[in-house]
């Protein structure tokens, strides 16, 4: 059987098989207002007072889920750019450890230098983000605009929402 997974931007693969009632009651209240294409500033205004109003925590599948959303609204209203290797780096780092501070003490990266870089206050050496990519076990992709574009997209977040939501 397959699994009920949603798929972020920058590809973190989010578990739906394990959202209790209250998740799914919310993410169905999350798919109603989101599919009526609101303004990314409504939505995320909108959200995190309905997440708190559920009872549900920043640490929840439905939180990081809302975060998606209202990124791919931003991204397709011209409000926010797209995400960068910066995000994609960041994401990568908390899923496999959790922290960026247990990332830098398990592969002895400088923390101060990696913050300034995800603050994009600086750049990576090529040399440099090939090995931080190998500790991460992921490889750098180079691909045509217009894959990303659809990963991006609204209406995908919408299918997979609607599947968070059952």
């Amino acid at each position: 059987m397959k699994r009920r997974l949603f798929q972020t931007i920058t590809g973190r693969a989010l578990d739906l098989e394990r959202l209790d009632a209250n998740e799914r009651e919310f993410l169905a209240a999350v798919q109603r207002r989101y599919k009526k294409e609101p303004r990314w500033s409504e939505f995320a205004a909108w959200w995190p007072k309905a997440l708190q109003r559920s009872g549900l925590s920043a640490e929840s599948v439905a939180y990081r889920i809302c975060q998606d959303l209202e990124a791919r609204l931003g991204i397709a209203q011209g409000k926010i750019s797209a995400p960068d290797y910066r995000d994609y780096l960041a994401d990568l780092i908390d899923e496999r450890y959790g922290s960026r501070y247990r990332f830098c003490k398990a592969t002895g990266t400088d923390p101060g230098h990696l913050s300034r870089i995800l603050a994009g206050r600086s750049e990576l050496s090529l040399q440099t983000l090939q090995r931080l990519l190998e500790q991460l076990d992921a490889a750098l992709v180079i691909e045509p605009g217009k894959a990303s574009t659809e990963r991006f997209s609204r209406e995908r977040a919408v299918r997979a929402l609607a599947a968070a939501a059952r």
